[in-house]
């Protein structure tokens, strides 16, 4: 979005972009500029860029081991220093994995350590479950961490 419509000759405007990413990684988009400028009727300008997560996991998803006992797996959410997110809570959807979150010390509440438990008891075959974080990030107010024994 330009600040305005025509900007005279040795003006300043400014141009406002929004690119959706869907992607994690880099990132080159381009914007043409249509000018009345006899020697440069268009001009490009290249928007180059990192993508980054609202929040770093550790490890996309746990695998637990099925042995019939008690298991203990953690993963570190990690939230950028410039960002002001918290997580909120974590609660799995596998009756079988207890979740819990505590903060790292020393991270200044910019760490925090998800730790799931599967119950020593539980059913013998393959379990699928999801753990739910949910967030104050506007952008990412809940994700999920597969967990697969």
């Amino acid at each position: 979005m330009l600040s305005a419509k025509n900007i005279r000759a040795g003006r300043n405007g400014r141009i406002d972009a929004r690119v959706k990413a869907e992607d994690l990684g880099s990132l080159e988009k381009q914007i043409t500029l249509a000018t009345n400028d006899p020697h440069h009727a268009a001009v490009t300008l290249f928007i180059k860029a990192v993508v980054e997560p609202e929040i770093g996991i550790s490890e996309p998803s746990i695998i637990f081991e099925n042995t019939g006992k008690e298991a203990r797996k953690e993963i570190i959410l990690t939230i950028p220093a410039a960002k002001p997110i918290k997580v909120i809570s974590a609660v799995s959807t596998d009756p079988n994995i207890t979740v819990s979150l505590e903060p790292v010390l020393g991270s200044n509440g910019k760490q925090m350590k998800l730790i799931a438990i599967r119950k020593p008891d539980n059913k013998w075959g393959y379990h699928y479950g999801q753990i739910i974080v949910k967030t104050t990030s506007g952008l990412a107010p809940e994700f999920t961490i597969t967990s697969v024994e």
